[in-house]
């Protein structure tokens, strides 16, 4: 039985996974830690998926979910879920991962320690806690990843410190209560947040582990004016909901 299921969507990056996959299989193997990595692509046309699936042949611990065409992040990681979910019904935990090199595999085993010991439900992988931060040296995009947390944690009324980090270790069971409820139309910041905002309505523990951010290897950032609109426009609307009848 697999403790932890990585989902990890890509588009594009046949560079980065050549590199994060192994490093992830090695971290897993040198704790003792028994995971899987699914792949979910959105038809890539750099060869990501193929990439994927000749490790998976080669080790057994990677599954590729092909799409047919671009679909975004947010139903990546839904369509993810609920393949975990319908096929892997016993995992305890599934993660959250971004395959760009920028969330370190290292720290996972420890996340995942450390809700099996303090028995959170959630594990967010921080920026803004103690020992978190960022390597990241642009200055834009952490301006507006600090507005966006302050933003999120107006509108939710959650009070964890990083609402938009895409490193997450989420208990299974939990998961479970609340995939069907998540917008596929939601990508990106909107995405995570609302992820989190249904989590913490359903009860669930959520823990923060220090995180420093890397920036991604290979490609660039798919963050773009239109997503962070979007985040804003969400965080709007949440809040009126909260605060008028």
């Amino acid at each position: 039985m697999y403790e932890v299921v990585i989902v990890m969507p890509t588009y594009n990056e046949a560079e980065n996974i050549k590199k994060v996959i192994p490093r992830l299989l090695q971290i897993l193997e040198e704790s003792g830690m028994h995971g899987y990595i699914l792949v979910v692509d959105d038809s890539s046309p750099d060869g990501t998926a193929e990439i994927a699936e000749e490790i998976g042949r080669e080790t057994g611990l990677v599954g590729v979910l092909k799409r047919p065409r671009k679909l975004g992040l947010g139903s990546a990681y839904i369509d993810g879920f609920k393949h975990v979910i319908e096929n892997m019904s016993m995992v305890k935990y599934v993660c959250e991962m971004d395959a760009d090199g920028s969330h370190p595999a290292e720290i996972l085993p420890e996340m995942v320690a450390l809700a099996e010991m303090e028995g959170y439900d959630v594990i967010i992988a921080s920026r803004y806690i103690n020992s978190g931060g960022w390597e990241e040296r642009n200055l834009i995009r952490r301006l507006i990843s600090r507005g966006a947390n302050l933003l999120a944690r107006i509108s939710t009324g959650i009070s964890v410190r990083d609402l938009t980090s895409g490193y997450r270790v989420i208990r299974l069971s939990i998961l479970k209560e609340v995939v069907e409820k998540l917008s596929e139309l939601n990508s990106g910041y909107v995405f995570q947040v609302e992820l989190i905002h249904l989590l913490h309505k359903a009860g669930a523990r959520i823990g923060e582990y220090p995180l420093i951010f890397k920036p991604r290897m290979y490609g660039r950032s798919k963050l773009g004016k239109r997503e962070v609109i979007s985040f804003a426009s969400w965080c709007i609307k949440n809040l009126m909901r909260r605060w008028i009848p």
